[in-house]
């Protein structure tokens, strides 16, 4: 009997564990209920806009439908309803794998009264404007290709398009969505080139003697070095606006040693960092590459249209400098 009531209590505790094992750490479930109390508070007192990271924040740590819930209720209220919208979807398929009945049809309930309202947009891309590399992005977030052309739901409020392809100038638009079903459509229009260098042919007879050739290679240098240096800066502002949507969906001052909640954002104040630092090393790099290359282009240009009284014979070396916080391109040589 001792050895019965031995293996019965050895079940037990491997029983009792296990359910603490699946349902996560101790501290991460005080600390997910604690937030969720807090963004209930803050959104019965009308703060739905500070109310709902909170809330997602307690989602993560302690995954549950009825936090879900909770979330959805706020990003709607808040009037984000595409947010609140995909927010009971996944409530609803979450209570359905958890077996939640109620749950399961408030969360289908509240989805299918939303999808009635909801605003769309559809980013239609040009067929002249889908180059070799071409980025559509919106709100600093890169729309995928196949996403191109459909009606998309979104919150409403301010968006903004942009379009960007290697040795093409960049393309920005700013709309406004409103706050009601319907559906909007922006345009990407076909890139122009960054930078056009054509030769005419008729060029002044005194500078025919001159190598067209060696002048072609330079001029291609500089255009490329503008190209490299555009593109980088374009690149940039794309981290500089991730990073900045990072930012906001962060409680103010959270990277500050002193925040309360310092500990908590550390990983998302490091990656945050870690995005500027990379932002200005490519800002840096773009600019130097573009002044090199404008400088090499411009200067080629003003040799091309310089009179020539005799055949010149031009040696040149090109030389790329790169550096953390700086790049360009050198050429050196006899013309």
């Amino acid at each position: 009997m001792r050895v019965k009531g031995s293996l019965l209590g050895v079940v037990v505790l491997v029983c009792l564990c296990g359910g603490r094992a699946e349902a996560g750490p101790a501290e991460d479930r005080a600390a997910a209920d604690a937030l969720f109390q807090e963004g209930r508070e803050l959104l019965k007192g009308g703060r739905a806009a500070e109310a709902c990271p909170k809330l997602a924040a307690s989602q993560k740590l302690d995954p549950r439908p009825g936090r879900l819930l909770a979330l959805g209720d706020c990003y709607e209220t808040n009037g984000e309803t595409a947010s609140a919208w995909a927010t009971f979807r996944e409530a609803e398929s979450t209570a359905r794998a958890a077996k939640d009945e109620r749950r399961m049809v408030e969360a289908a309930r509240r989805a299918g009264e939303l999808e009635l309202k909801l605003a769309k947009l559809v980013v239609e891309v040009a067929p002249e404007a889908r180059v070799a590399g071409l980025e559509v992005r919106r709100n600093g977030k890169r729309v995928e290709e196949a996403v191109w052309g459909a009606a998309v739901p979104v919150d409403p409020g301010e968006q903004r398009i942009e379009a960007a392809a290697p040795g093409k100038k960049g393309w920005a638009e700013k709309i406004v969505v409103e706050g009601k079903a319907g559906v909007t459509t922006v345009r990407v229009p076909a890139l122009g080139d960054e930078v056009v260098v054509e030769r005419v042919g008729a060029m002044k007879e005194e500078g025919a003697g001159k190598n067209g050739v060696a002048i072609g290679v330079v001029a291609a240098l500089g255009a490329v070095g503008i190209g490299t240096g555009i593109g980088l800066l374009v690149a940039a502002s794309s981290l500089v606006s991730d990073a900045d949507a990072q930012d906001d969906a962060m409680p103010d001052g959270a990277c500050s040693p002193l925040h309360p909640r310092n500990a908590e954002f550390s990983g998302a104040c490091g990656e945050l960092r870690g995005k500027l630092e990379r932002s200005q090393t490519l800002h840096n790099v773009g600019l130097g590459a573009a002044i090199a290359g404008g400088v090499i282009g411009v200067g080629t240009l003003i040799y091309a249209l310089m009179p020539s009284k005799k055949p010149a014979t031009m040696g040149f070396q090109v030389l790329p400098t790169v550096a953390p916080t700086y790049a360009g391109i050198s050429a050196i040589g006899q013309f």
